[in-house]
C-alpha cells in the first residue's frame, strides 16, 4: 500500500505497509504474543484472550476479567482454554 505519513510538519514519503499484520493474538496484559499450546483464559463477556499466568492470580483474587471487570462465577474462571 502507498501512502504518505507526515511527522512534525515534514512529509515522509516511500513505500508504507499500514496494515496489521495477522498472527498471534497479544495478551493484553504482558503485550506478548500468545503462542500456540499455551494455556490461556478468554473472558466470555468482552472475548479477551490472555496467558493463564498473566491473570491467574488476579481473578482468583477479584473474581472479575482484569479488561472489562465484569464479575466470573466459578465455572467462568475455569472456562480458560488453549491459544
Amino acid at each position: 500500500m502507498r501512502g504518505r505519513i507526515i511527522v512534525e510538519e515534514e512529509e515522509k514519503a516511500g513505500e508504507w505497509d499500514l496494515r496489521f499484520k495477522k498472527g498471534n493474538p497479544i495478551c493484553p496484559v504482558c503485550s506478548a504474543e500468545i503462542y500456540e499450546g499455551v494455556p490461556t483464559f478468554e473472558c466470555p463477556y468482552c472475548g479477551n484472550v490472555m496467558h493463564l499466568r498473566c491473570v491467574e492470580p488476579w481473578i482468583e483474587s477479584r473474581r472479575e476479567c482484569p479488561i472489562c471487570r465484569r464479575p466470573l462465577s466459578a465455572s467462568e474462571e475455569a472456562g480458560g482454554g488453549e491459544a
